[in-house]
């Protein structure tokens, strides 16, 4: 039982921070961190520059994507860990 409810926590935190990196990704807010608002941000800049942002935005969706993941398995398993001396404090 024990086991279900850890693997839940982390599948849950794993979730919302997806779900983060999803809004920043694709919706436009005051960080300006959406792939639109580079894309229209970039449009200002020189042809070089324009192209050098155009070919890193891929890696920057990348670096997003797989540092959400690692963030919330760490988060996840930090407070799999905390739950778990709780529990056995509580026993």
């Amino acid at each position: 039982m024990q086991k279900i409810i850890s693997l839940n926590i982390v599948v849950i935190i794993v979730t919302v921070v997806f779900c983060a990196a999803y809004y920043l990704l694709l919706h436009d807010n005051f960080l300006h961190t959406s792939i639109s608002s580079i894309i229209a941000l970039s449009h200002h800049l020189e042809l070089k520059e324009h192209l050098i942002v155009l070919g890193l935005l891929p890696v920057y969706i990348a670096a997003v994507i797989f540092g959400t993941a690692l963030l919330g398995i760490y988060l996840g398993s930090t407070l799999q860990h905390y739950f778990m001396r709780c529990m056995k404090k509580t026993y």
